[in-house]
């Protein structure tokens, strides 16, 4: 998805939607994504959460 620059579809999910997949992992960090321009090297989408869970 980062080299196509696209979700594709379907990746998008709730910050409970998260939480629920990754039950059992220690919540780092949950934000919006930060949306980029297309010339950037990195990739977001405005509207979408972004997410960094530690393995308990």
């Amino acid at each position: 998805m980062y080299r196509s620059r696209s979700l594709m579809g379907g990746l998008g999910y709730t910050e409970e939607k998260l939480k629920e997949i990754f039950n059992g992992f220690t919540i780092m960090e949950i934000r919006k994504m930060k949306a980029v321009e297309e010339d950037e090297r990195l990739f977001g989408l405005p509207g979408f959460q972004t997410a960094l869970f530690r393995k308990a």
